[in-house]
C-alpha cells in the first residue's frame, strides 16, 4: 500500500476560498460534562501553551487528491501526520469535530466518544479487492501454508448467522476449526493455540450485487459484559470490566481510499450513521 505525503499548511488564498463552505455552524445541545461536538467555524480558536488551535482548513494529500479538512477535525487538532495518511476524529453521537484545543482536556467518557478515522490512499492493489484481502489470509501467507486454512482469519471458513443491526455476523465454524487444528499439528508439530476470549466477532454488509461493502470486527464481551453502557446519549463507565472495541473498514472506490474507523463496541448499533458521516466528511472537504 502506498500513501502520498501530506502538507501541513494551507495557503491564505485557499483558506479564504474555502471558508464559506468549511465554516457553516450547526448548533448542538449537549448534556452533562461531555465535550461538545461542533461544526467547523474559522472564527473559533483556543490558545494553549502558546499554540492557537483553530477550525481553519488544512490541506492533506491522499494520492492525487487534496482535502481541506478543518484543523480541529484532525486527530491532533493541528493537521495531517508527516509521512502520509490522514487521521481524523469524530465525536459521538453528533459525529462531528470537537471544539479546537480540547483534545488534551477530554474526560474519560469523551475519550471513549472519540471515533478514530484513518484514511489511506491505495495504489498497490485494486481498491475493489481490498476488503476481500482483509477477510482472508491469501495476501499474508504462502501457497500451501497451513495459515491459509485458519477459520479465525477467513470469511469463507466462517459461518453466517441471522442478520442483526443490518449486518450479517460470521462466527468461527467449529468443525472447520477442528480440521485446521489437526492439520496445523501435522504441519507445525505443535498443538494449535487458541483463546476464544480473544477471537474477534466479525460482521459483514454487502451491496445489492452481493459484494463486500463493510467489514467490522469487534472484541468479544468479557463474560457477556462491556465496560461501557449507555443511558440515553450518556456513557456510563464500568471500571471493573474491559471496554470492547470495534474496527470498521470500508473503501471509497472512486478515489481509491481505504477507511478504518475505531470505536467502542457499544456504538456498533450506529455503524450505518458512523460510516455515512465518514463518507460525508470525505465528500465535503475534497478540493480536487
Amino acid at each position: 500500500m502506498s500513501v502520498m505525503s501530506s502538507g501541513r499548511c494551507l495557503t491564505v488564498a485557499l483558506a479564504v476560498a474555502l471558508s464559506a463552505s468549511a465554516c457553516a455552524k450547526v448548533p448542538h445541545t449537549e448534556k452533562g460534562e461531555k465535550e461538545a461536538a461542533m461544526s467547523e467555524d474559522s472564527s473559533q480558536s483556543r490558545t494553549i501553551d502558546g499554540y492557537t488551535y483553530t477550525t481553519a482548513p488544512v490541506v492533506a494529500k491522499l494520492g492525487p487528491h487534496r482535502y481541506a479538512f478543518p484543523a480541529n477535525l484532525y486527530d491532533d487538532q493541528i493537521g495531517p501526520a508527516i509521512g502520509g495518511g490522514v487521521g481524523l476524529t469524530l465525536m459521538w453521537p453528533e459525529l462531528q469535530a470537537a471544539p479546537p484545543g480540547t483534545r488534551s482536556s477530554r474526560t474519560m467518557a469523551d475519550h471513549h466518544r472519540a471515533i478514530s478515522m484513518a484514511v489511506d490512499h491505495i495504489d498497490k492493489v485494486p481498491i475493489t479487492e481490498l476488503l476481500g484481502r482483509q477477510t482472508s489470509t491469501d495476501a499474508t501467507s504462502e501457497e500451501g501454508s497451513i495459515y491459509r486454512k485458519d477459520p479465525r482469519r477467513r470469511l469463507d471458513l466462517r459461518r453466517p448467522g441471522p442478520e442483526t443491526l443490518g449486518l450479517t455476523p460470521y462466527a468461527i465454524d467449529e468443525e472447520q476449526m477442528a480440521v485446521f487444528a489437526k492439520a496445523y499439528e501435522l504441519q507445525i508439530g505443535l498443538p494449535a493455540k487458541r483463546n476464544p476470549n480473544f477471537e474477534d466477532d466479525w460482521y459483514i454488509a454487502r451491496d445489492a450485487s452481493g459484494k463486500l461493502e463493510t467489514f467490522i470486527k469487534c472484541g468479544k464481551l468479557k463474560d457477556g459484559h462491556d465496560g461501557l453502557a449507555l443511558e440515553g446519549d450518556q456513557l456510563v463507565i464500568n471500571e471493573k470490566t474491559v471496554v470492547s472495541s470495534c474496527t470498521h473498514n470500508f473503501v471509497d472506490t472512486d478515489d481509491s481510499l481505504s477507511v478504518s474507523l475505531s470505536y467502542p463496541r457499544i456504538f456498533l448499533k450506529d455503524w450505518k450513521k458512523i460510516e455515512a458521516a465518514a463518507r460525508r466528511v470525505l465528500a465535503q472537504y475534497k478540493v480536487e
